[in-house]
C-alpha cells in the first residue's frame, strides 16, 4: 500500500517499537493529567517483501503515553498476535491478501483468521484490550504493551467489533460483532463496569453487508446497515483483496435497526435513502423515540480511511429523529463544516448532550485547512483549534476534568509531515482556540491511529 518513503502516516509501517521511555515536552503539562493515553492503529503494511492492499488487513500498533503530572513516557508496540507469530515462524503472510492463495484457501478451511488489533484500544476492568473488526479481544499489558493471548471473555461467539460505546447511566458498556454465513448476523454484548460480560442476544441484518460502527441509549440498541453488499464466496475463497469483496448498492437503501434493551428479540427496521456512515458521535432518547447524530456520507469508499475526504460532498454531523410510533425518521444537519471522529464528555454518553469535539477540515481556494473543533449543539459558543500547516490530526481523545460538557483536557496524536515525527497536543477544552498548553513529543512518527482512549491513573 505504499512504501516506507511514503509522506502519509497512514501508509507507512512504524519505524521504530519500543517501551515506555521519556518524551519531550514542550510547554507546561497540566498537574491534574494523570493516567495514560492508548491509540490503535495499522501498524505494519510491508512485510516478507511484501505490501498490503489495504489499511485494514495491517498487523496493529498500540501506542500509549502515560501522564503523572510532570512530565510523560511514551511507547509503541507490534501487536503480535498469534496469527502474527503464525506468520513469523513461517516467513510469510498466512492470512490477508498478500498471502498466496493456497494459504488463504487453508485459512478459510479451518475457519482461521488473524486477530490484528489495527483499529481501537478498549480499557475496562483494568484491563486492555487491542481491537479490531473481525475478531476476538487481543489482550496487551497494559504497564508493558506486551501483547498476551486473544481472548472471548467467556461469552463472544465469533467476533468483538472496534467501536464499544458506554452509557454512562447505566454504568455498562455495550458491543456488537458480526458473524457471516449464508445471513448475517449481529451479536449483542454488555459489559458492566462491575460484574461480568454476557451475550444479550443476536438479530439478523437484511443483508450481507459491513457493520462498522453502533449506537447505545438508555432504552436502545441501534445498529446501521448500510447500503454495501458483501462477495462472501469471493471472501471465503480468499478470490479478491479487501477493498474489492465490498460493492455500493445505493438502490438498497440504508436499514436502521432499533433494539429495546428489555426486548432484544423484538428489534424495529427504520428504511432510509441510501447514505453510509463510518462513525456515530452519540445517540440519547427523545419524545417519541431516539435521536442518533453520525457523521454522514453520501456514498461508501475504502479510500481515505483515517483522512477526511479530498474530493466530492463531506461528511456532515448528521442527527437522526425517529418516530417509534410512524417508524418515520425526520433528518437535521447540525453542522456545516466537515467532521469527523466526534467525542463527548464521558458524562453524557448515551444521554442527552449540549458539546462534542471533532476532527474537522475546513475547505478555501482548493486547500485543506484541519482543526479540532468544539461544537456547540446547545446553542453555546463553539471554537477550534487549526492545526498548523502540514499537520496531520486524529481523533480527539477527551480527559474529564469537571462537570461541565466542555470541562476536558483534550488529546490529540498529531503527525508533522516537515519533520517526519508525531506528537501530542494537549488542549484545555474550554479554551480550544488558544491551541496547546503543551505538546508531548516522539523522536519518531507513528502511524496513523483511528480510536483510543484514556486510563485515569487510580
Amino acid at each position: 500500500m505504499g512504501s516506507q518513503s511514503a509522506v502519509s502516516p497512514l501508509l507507512r509501517s512504524l519505524s521504530r517499537p519500543h517501551g515506555f521511555e521519556p518524551l519531550r515536552v514542550e510547554g507546561r503539562l497540566p498537574e491534574s493529567l494523570r493516567g495514560t493515553l492508548f491509540r490503535a492503529g495499522p501498524g505494519l503494511f510491508e512485510r516478507f517483501g511484501a505490501s498490503l492492499s489495504h489499511a485494514f488487513e495491517a498487523d496493529g500498533a498500540v501506542t500509549a503515553v502515560r501522564f503523572d503530572g510532570r512530565g510523560a513516557q511514551g511507547a509503541c508496540r507490534i501487536v503480535e498476535s498469534a496469527g502474527y507469530r503464525a506468520e513469523e515462524e513461517a516467513g510469510r503472510f498466512l492470512f490477508n491478501s498478500a498471502a498466496s492463495w493456497l494459504d488463504r484457501m487453508r485459512a478459510a478451511r479451518r475457519g482461521t483468521a488473524k486477530t490484528t488489533g489495527n483499529t481501537s484500544t478498549f480499557f475496562w476492568q483494568d484491563r486492555l484490550f487491542a481491537l479490531m473488526e473481525g475478531g476476538l479481544l487481543q489482550e496487551m499489558n497494559p504497564d508493558t504493551l506486551d501483547t498476551l493471548e486473544a481472548t472471548d471473555l467467556g461469552v463472544v461467539t465469533g467476533a468483538f467489533s472496534a467501536h464499544p460505546h458506554r452509557v454512562a447511566s447505566l454504568r455498562t458498556t455495550f458491543n456488537f460483532g458480526v458473524r457471516y454465513s449464508q445471513k448475517m448476523l449481529i451479536d449483542l454484548y454488555a459489559l458492566p463496569d462491575a460484574g461480568v460480560p454476557s451475550k444479550l442476544g443476536t438479530v439478523e441484518a437484511p443483508w450481507l453487508s459491513m457493520v462498522h460502527d453502533f449506537m447505545a441509549t438508555e432504552r436502545h440498541l441501534i445498529l446501521f446497515v448500510g447500503p454495501v453488499k458483501l462477495n462472501l464466496l469471493r471472501a471465503m475463497l480468499g478470490l479478491s483483496d479487501f477493498t474489492k469483496l465490498f460493492q455500493w448498492k445505493p438502490e438498497l437503501g440504508a436499514r436502521l435497526i432499533v433494539v429495546p434493551l428489555n426486548d432484544i428479540q423484538a428489534p424495529r427496521t427504520f428504511e432510509l435513502d441510501a447514505f453510509w456512515t463510518w462513525h456515530f458521535a452519540n445517540a440519547f432518547e427523545d419524545e417519541g423515540g431516539p435521536c442518533i447524530d453520525l457523521c454522514h456520507y453520501p456514498e461508501f469508499t475504502l479510500d481515505g480511511i483515517g483522512e477526511l475526504e479530498d474530493e466530492g460532498p463531506p461528511p456532515l454531523l448528521t442527527r437522526l429523529h425517529l418516530d417509534l410510533k410512524t417508524g418515520k425518521v425526520r433528518e437535521t444537519k447540525l453542522f456545516d463544516v466537515s467532521c469527523e471522529f466526534p467525542q463527548l464528555h464521558p458524562r453524557v454518553h448515551g444521554g442527552r448532550y449540549g458539546t462534542l469535539f471533532a476532527q474537522t477540515e475546513r475547505r478555501s481556494g482548493g486547500q485543506k485547512h484541519p482543526g479540532i473543533t468544539r461544537i456547540a449543539l446547545d446553542g453555546g459558543k463553539g471554537a477550534e483549534w487549526a492545526v498548523p500547516a502540514e499537520h496531520v490530526p486524529s481523533e480527539p481523545v477527551l480527559v474529564p476534568r469537571g462537570e461541565a460538557e466542555d470541562d476536558v483536557f483534550v488529546l490529540d496524536l498529531v503527525y508533522d509531515t516537515k519533520s517526519d515525527h508525531s506528537y501530542v497536543a494537549v488542549l484545555d477544552g474550554q479554551h480550544v482556540e488558544d491551541g496547546p498548553v503543551a505538546t508531548v513529543h516522539f523522536d519518531h512518527p507513528i502511524p496513523v491511529t483511528f480510536h483510543g482512549g484514556f486510563a485515569a491513573a487510580s
